[in-house]
């Protein structure tokens, strides 16, 4: 089909041509104006993620990136069929993590990667068409593969990082220590050993299941239930604000399901709409009922407010993800009635194998502990995962895999005038030298008393050359490795 003549208003608003059309099916209105529903929903859901990520650390104004990358987020969610609006929210999202860099969270920068991978699939498509205007559906259709793959192998990996020694350990054990803190704060279940000790295993079966279940068609919307309501519950743990790792999942989730979702949603948003005009027009009738029921409805609102400052502290968990979190789960469960006879789509059919690149990244990422590489960012996180010293407690993954020497060779800090370096002898925790030179080429502490390969060592910043070892460094390296810190003894701790 030919392609024709557009301004550039229409290239970046999808005005006039069917994507259907290119693949030579006969589609009908119907199912491609459901198909850009399900664009325009996961673009909201896609910019509400990176609220929720904001809003765990305050950082809507912490500088002008994120006061920006707010601003484009809420742009997006009120035009989400701009293309221009979406291209602006990932080069921010993108330039964000790239100055977080190496201190990124998992799912931040898992949203990197997609972000990447949309950017892809947009070029690839100029390209192939030969145009900048790119149907919306298609560039769905073209990405949501891709995406769904490296969701999945970030559940391998969250699965497969636990199977060691210290996840299984009832002492140090995340999945413990993670139902102990959320049990003393909400007092809800028992904290019987035996409970605490079932959790591990609890934790990694449902990990296992989630990605599992998804992946078939037959049982994808039990997997999806099961990962929505896993999520929900694990936000509100207090050890960290994990509503942003689960609103990425929640809008990576949707990238699995039927147009029938987005129908759903979009039919009771248009339901609403419709009952707030109807109230509307009541309340607006002066009346002695209208004006008391308007009174109490404030004063209850107020008395709600002061009620949940007196016994909450953070109101991004407990009210906003509620009613997020909750909102979303309920109106999958509706929409879970109706069957899409003709989503005939396949699950991970990529288009060409250079779009692979991005979901390879993603594997590659999750497989750095093992190659000697990063133990921070990989998502390894709160897996109780040691591989550092030439030792490791992964049951399967021996350290003969370390092909790369960064995590064999170790610092056991003797005494030091920094603060940070004298907690980690005092604790008698150990670093590895890549993060160890790091840290003192960034902060150039007075003195450092340490041992590295079984030799003692001292550096003092008033007499260091600038070629001494621990001022050098690669730019990029420093930039996308990091390592964590590990206890002397073997022990690994819950930790990020």
């Amino acid at each position: 089909m030919g392609i024709p003549l557009l301004s550039f208003k229409q290239a970046f608003t999808a005005q006039d041509i069917n994507y259907y059309s290119f693949l030579k099916e006969t589609a009908s209105p119907e199912k491609y104006a459901s198909s850009q529903l399900k664009y325009k929903i996961f673009c909201c859901l896609w910019a509400i993620a990176s609220i929720f990520h904001m809003a765990n650390f305050n950082g809507f104004s912490i500088n002008l990136t994120f006061f920006l990358l707010t601003t484009a987020a809420i742009a997006l969610i009120a035009k989400p069929s701009s293309t221009v609006r979406l291209l602006i929210f990932i080069s921010l999202q993108m330039y964000q993590a790239a100055t977080d860099l190496p201190r990124i969270s998992n799912h931040w920068i898992l949203f990197t990667f997609v972000n990447f991978t949309i950017i892809q699939s947009y070029v690839y498509l100029i390209i192939k068409r030969k145009s900048f205007y790119i149907d919306k559906v298609e560039l769905l259709n073209t990405f949501a593969p891709l995406v769904r793959m490296e969701l999945i192998v970030l559940y391998i990996f969250a699965v497969f990082h636990k199977l060691n020694a210290g996840f299984f350990d009832t002492d140090a054990s995340c999945a413990v220590q993670f139902l102990m803190l959320q049990n003393n704060y909400y007092n809800i279940l028992p904290s019987s050993k035996t409970l605490l000790a079932l959790n591990i295993y609890f934790t990694l079966l449902v990990e296992t299941l989630i990605p599992l279940l998804i992946c078939f068609r037959k049982t994808r919307y039990i997997g999806i239930l099961l990962g929505l309501v896993f999520h929900c519950v694990l936000a509100y743990n207090p050890l960290n604000g994990f509503y942003d790792f689960s609103a990425t999942v929640f809008a990576l989730y949707f990238l699995f399901t039927s147009t029938s979702f987005s129908n759903k949603i979009h039919s009771l948003y248009q339901k609403a709409l419709q009952r707030k005009s109807v109230l509307k027009k009541r309340l607006l009738q002066f009346n002695l009922v209208n004006f008391a029921l308007f009174s109490l409805s404030i004063l209850f609102l107020l008395f709600l407010i002061n009620i949940y400052t007196r016994v909450f502290q953070d109101y991004f968990r407990h009210v906003l993800w509620t009613g997020y979190s909750v909102s979303f789960i309920v109106i999958f469960m509706l929409s879970m009635r109706t069957k899409d006879k003709s989503d005939n789509t396949r699950t991970f059919s990529f288009a060409h194998y250079s779009l692979l690149l991005f979901p390879i990244l993603v594997f590659l990422n999750g497989l750095c502990p093992y190659l000697g590489l990063k133990t921070e960012s990989s998502y390894a996180m709160f897996s109780n995962l040691r591989t550092e010293g030439g030792v490791t407690n992964h049951y399967i993954v021996p350290t003969s895999t370390q092909i790369f020497d960064y995590q064999k060779d170790v610092v056991e800090i003797v005494a030091s005038s920094d603060p940070y370096l004298l907690s980690l002898a005092q604790k008698g925790k150990l670093l590895v030298f890549f993060e160890f030179r790091k840290h003192v080429k960034k902060n150039l502490p007075a003195s450092i008393t340490y041992i590295r390969n079984g030799q003692r060592k001292t550096f003092e910043s008033s007499k260091a050359s600038a070629t001494d070892e621990l001022l050098q460094g690669s730019y990029v390296l420093d930039k996308v490795l990091r390592f964590r810190t590990f206890y002397k003894d073997g022990v690994q701790e819950c930790t990020h």
